[in-house]
Order: structure tokens, then C-alpha cells, then sequence
């Protein structure tokens, strides 16, 4: 099969992150809304917005992207941009806030030749964050790379309005500022579930998502489940759905 690597790859990543931690307890809420917007030429906009709801063991998260990609090729596209996050702080005791900034440059590469449809994407984030609302900013750049595989439900591979589709994927990522103690492979995200493709221009996700993040010295996993819904709209690109 054409994406045999992939999936290979695939199943390695998302084995070892359900090894390195289970539970999670009951699946919580995450919301996203996406927009990849053309503008002149090549260029396109992207932008995002995402709400994560809290479990016992991690804190929730609202996010904001916006972005400018290149689309050198149908199949290869560079990003750069902007994110602004506000992160639950759980010790201050008062369910305040902490402001988090990130500037990421990312590269993706995509194959839509196949059934699988196959989408790799590598992404470097420079992070500013605060432990506490009082606390100094640090910073902590790190590394992450998706793998994502769509499966469109109907002969021949293709996707019309009102087609269904498989989705799957797994995200790696990697610290690169000061450790502290902390695993080099500070998180994992395994996903798996179903799109519809709702018009020419939007499609809509439901998806079981698993998160891990590495806590300390200790070589003990944090986790959370959730349940994931994603609209994103798009220009009406074969690409589209492989490139989120």
C-alpha cells in the first residue's frame, strides 16, 4: 500500500503515547474553529480558535492563531505567525488566568494520491509563559510533529458534499529549552474519529482525543481525554482536510 510507512509510523507513535500514559479520566470538551483564507498569489490567511476544557490532572486552555502561509506547491506549504493563549492557574487558587505567547514557523507536506490520504507537518513554536500571574515570563521553544491519515468513505477515493471521512493522527512534541527534569518528548496527542464534508468550502470533525505530558523527574504522565469538534473552512482544495 502507498501510505504503508505512514500508517506504520502512525501506529508506532500512538502505541508507545498509550504507553506512556493511561486514564485520563472521563473525555472532556475541546472546540475548534479554523479558517485558511486565500489571499494574492500563493499566500493564503489562517486562523483558529480553540477552547480546552480541564480535568483533574491538566488545566484548561483558550487559544487564539493567526497565521500566513506560502503555498510553494499544491502539495508542500510554509507557515508563519502568531498565538495568544490564556492558561488556567491552578496554584494562585483563585481560577485566574496566565497569558501564554508563541510565535511558530511550521512546514507541511501533503500526498492526496493515494486512498489514504497522508499529511505530515512539522512545527517549531518559540513560547513565552508564566507559572503564575505574579511570576516572570519563561521561555520554552520546542518542536512538534503531526502525522495525520484521512480515509474518505466512498469508492474511488473521492470527497463530495455530504461525504463522510475517516481521520487519524498523532502529535509529538518535543522540549528544547531548559528541562528541569522533565522528559525530552514532553507530550503526545493520538486522535481518531469522523468528518463530513458540509459544503464546498466546510467541513466539520468529531473526533477521541488522548493527551499525555510528561511531569518531572518522577517518569510519571499526566493525561486527559476529550471529545474534539472541529469546523474549519477552507479553499475548496483536495489538500485541505490532510493540512489542518
Amino acid at each position: 500500500m502507498k501510505h504503508l510507512f505512514s500508517s506504520f509510523i502512525l501506529a508506532l507513535l500512538t502505541g508507545t503515547a498509550q504507553g506512556q500514559g493511561g486514564g485520563g479520566g472521563a473525555p472532556v470538551g475541546w472546540m475548534k474553529l479554523s479558517a485558511d483564507l486565500p489571499l494574492r498569489g500563493r499566500w493564503s490567511m489562517y486562523s483558529e480558535v480553540e477552547t480546552r476544557q480541564s480535568n483533574a490532572q491538566l488545566t484548561a486552555q483558550q487559544l487564539g492563531r493567526l497565521g500566513f502561509r506560502l503555498n510553494v506547491s499544491p502539495n508542500f506549504s510554509l507557515t508563519t505567525g502568531y498565538v495568544l493563549a490564556a492558561n488556567e492557574c491552578r496554584a494562585s487558587g483563585d481560577e485566574s488566568t496566565t497569558p501564554e505567547h508563541r510565535l511558530y514557523q511550521e512546514v507541511a507536506v501533503n500526498d492526496a494520491t493515494g486512498a489514504i490520504r497522508a499529511g505530515h507537518r512539522l512545527r517549531a513554536e518559540e513560547r513565552w509563559l508564566r507559572a503564575t500571574p505574579e511570576a516572570a515570563f519563561r521561555f520554552a521553544p520546542r518542536l512538534r510533529y503531526q502525522l495525520r491519515l484521512v480515509l474518505p468513505l466512498r469508492a474511488g477515493g473521492t470527497l463530495p458534499i455530504g461525504g463522510v471521512f475517516l481521520v487519524v493522527g498523532n502529535e509529538v512534541f518535543a522540549g528544547l529549552g531548559r528541562r528541569e527534569g522533565r522528559s525530552f518528548l514532553e507530550e503526545n496527542r493520538a486522535s481518531a474519529g469522523l468528518g463530513y464534508r458540509v459544503s464546498r468550502h466546510a467541513t466539520v470533525e468529531m473526533a477521541y482525543l488522548h493527551q499525555t505530558q510528561a511531569a518531572g523527574s518522577a517518569g510519571a504522565s499526566l493525561a486527559r481525554n476529550a471529545v474534539q469538534v472541529s469546523v474549519a473552512v477552507a479553499r475548496p482544495n483536495h489538500l485541505a482536510l490532510v493540512r489542518r
